[in-house]
């Protein structure tokens, strides 16, 4: 968009020859091409006070399976954000980022840029560098995660955010701070995003929210994703009102399954059972199907041997750590657990308490902050020991568990006779960790 006068111009660039048609009805000047490695007359570098984009995400390969030599030719002479990532194979660079580098080149200082990208741009560890680079070159006026639902199909689900720039000019300091919204659950897009418009237009009002106000000197060497600062946020909030500590200062043993590379487990009627990620549901292990193997085999390693009062956490999967997935082990006879399923044997700490303090939003949202944006979510350990938890008495503790096993165990066993009973179950088990939120944030007493 170039601003003429009180008017403005828009020019557009789309690949698709297809979806040109559309382009040139709302644009002066449309080209059909390739917008990253194409030159087109009239777009010149520094000519635009607005750059939108809607790039594609993947890797330089993927994108130009059959000219990848050349382009990346064009792209080394064109793009010095490759220059501080740590991915040194430019085949498989980021394609993203040349665009938001693109749009850099073509807009004026002051000028603004939008651009919607995977949320691995905003998270992943090893993209620090660009982020960065980008950070000396414009401020970050806003990201707002999107609804999974927006890019989700068969064989797509790309969680992604609205990157909002604006490019500095070095005639003029300013103090943009930046506003970092996180999408909201169970929450329609259009609502969501009326919402999030509003956050942006009024960042002075207090108007609630998940979001976030970030100033850009935060943002150096982190993380730009929403969840990851909404989750901070979340627990220092908590931390007025209740003791924390770290999780790890409970932790006695912490490890994952076997890794077996090569060969499936094969099923052992009389093995040792082995919890997998897909066992754990929301009130507890399901045991009415395990698979079980060879008793001291090497899928039966004794460092990953479960005792009883283990918590286990699938560290992995949109469906199962996404969905905060726990469980403690009730199970009398030794047991085992798959590579993707953590072990957590606690001392100080009841593992029930614990379970219920992660399914609470203060948990829930630490474990989201640290598993977003980095492909398939995962959660290390040195992140599941930097976890916050509220340091609540033992008696306080304690209760928790004598909840659980007086109102939803029973029901956790027979939750196959009826979808009645499995949804029963899980109401009093929101019921319990819905009672310990009120708690932890001064409502009602313990």
């Amino acid at each position: 968009v170039e601003v003429v006068g009180r008017g403005y111009h828009t020019a557009g660039i789309e690949i698709d020859a297809r979806l040109a048609g559309r382009g040139r009805q709302s644009a002066k000047r449309f080209f059909t091409g390739d917008a990253l490695i194409s030159d087109f007359c009239t777009v010149e570098a520094g000519a635009f006070d607005c750059v939108l984009a809607n790039p594609p995400f993947g890797k330089l390969k993927d994108i130009y399976p059959t000219s990848i030599n050349v382009v990346q030719n064009i792209v080394a002479k064109q793009f010095k954000v490759l220059q501080v990532v740590s991915e040194k194979r430019l085949h498989s660079f980021p394609v993203e980022l040349l665009f938001v580098e693109k749009s850099l080149q073509l807009v004026r200082p002051s000028g603004w840029l939008g651009l919607i990208l995977p949320e691995g741009v905003f998270a992943n560890i090893r993209l620090q560098g660009a982020r960065d680079y980008l950070l000396q070159r414009a401020d970050v006026c806003a990201v707002v995660a999107l609804p999974g639902a927006v890019f989700r199909r068969k064989g797509l689900n790309a969680h992604t955010a609205l990157l909002i720039l604006r490019r500095r000019n070095p005639d003029l300091s300013t103090q943009i701070k930046a506003r970092l919204i996180a999408s909201a659950r169970d929450q329609g897009l259009d609502d969501y995003l009326q919402r999030a418009l509003h956050l942006l237009q009024h960042p002075r009002r207090s108007v609630g929210g998940r979001v976030v106000s970030v100033s850009q000197s935060q943002l150096v060497g982190s993380r730009w994703d929403p969840g990851f600062w909404y989750g901070g946020k979340m627990i220092r909030r908590l931390a007025g009102r209740v003791r924390l500590k770290p999780f790890g200062d409970y932790i006695r043993h912490l490890t994952y399954g076997p890794i077996v590379k090569g060969r499936r487990p094969e099923h052992v009627e009389a093995g040792v059972p082995v919890v997998r990620q897909g066992d754990i549901v929301e009130t507890g292990l399901d045991e009415g199907d395990l698979l079980r193997v060879e008793a001291q085999g090497e899928h039966d390693p004794q460092r990953s041997r479960v005792c009883y009062g283990d918590l286990l956490l699938p560290r992995s999967g949109t469906g199962a750590l996404g969905k905060n997935r726990l469980a403690v082990y009730l199970g009398r006879e030794p047991a085992n657990v798959g590579c993707f399923v953590d072990l957590i044997r606690l001392q100080g700490m009841n593992p029930f308490y614990a379970w219920i303090f992660f399914k609470s939003r203060h948990g829930r949202e630490q474990i989201a902050a640290y598993a977003n944006g980095v492909g398939t979510p995962n959660i290390s350990f040195a992140e599941i020991r930097a976890l916050k938890i509220a340091a609540l008495s033992p008696a306080c503790q304690e209760d928790y568990e004598s909840r659980y096993r007086r109102d939803v165990w029973s029901l956790h066993k027979r939750r196959h006779e009826s979808e009645a009973i499995r949804i029963e179950g899980e109401r009093r088990f929101r019921v319990i960790v819905e009672d310990l939120e009120r708690y932890l944030e001064g409502v009602e007493g313990p």
